[in-house]
């Protein structure tokens, strides 16, 4: 993971080969505690890296507005995306959309 990257979120003197997943590790913590925006910057930049995981957790913090504005298109596209990568919880999440009629199977 670029030291750049780490270094704008403040864990340069962390371990500095920290994978995404474990990147997105650290997001949920901070999405467990309340700190959105922290979270969703390392969200939005393991999204970029086309980690699936990251999207589907932006997606909810699109759906609900929390550390990002809310846009329910955004989380639809975040989801769909992160299905598309064959992340269960996010092909669960478009059959329940789909079902609910938010969009066309």
């Amino acid at each position: 993971m670029s030291k750049l990257w780490r270094s704008f979120l403040g864990y340069s003197d962390d371990n500095p080969n920290e994978s995404y997943g474990k990147a997105v590790g650290r997001a949920k913590q901070m999405l467990s505690e309340g700190n959105y925006e922290d979270a969703c910057r390392i969200l939005r930049y393991a999204e970029k890296q086309k980690h699936a995981e990251a999207m589907y957790l932006l997606a909810w913090c699109h759906w609900k507005g929390e550390g990002v504005c809310e846009d329910a298109g955004r989380a639809m596209t975040l989801w769909r995306q992160a299905a598309k990568l064959e992340f269960p919880a996010a092909i669960n999440r478009i059959q329940e959309l789909e079902n609910a009629g938010y969009f066309d199977k």
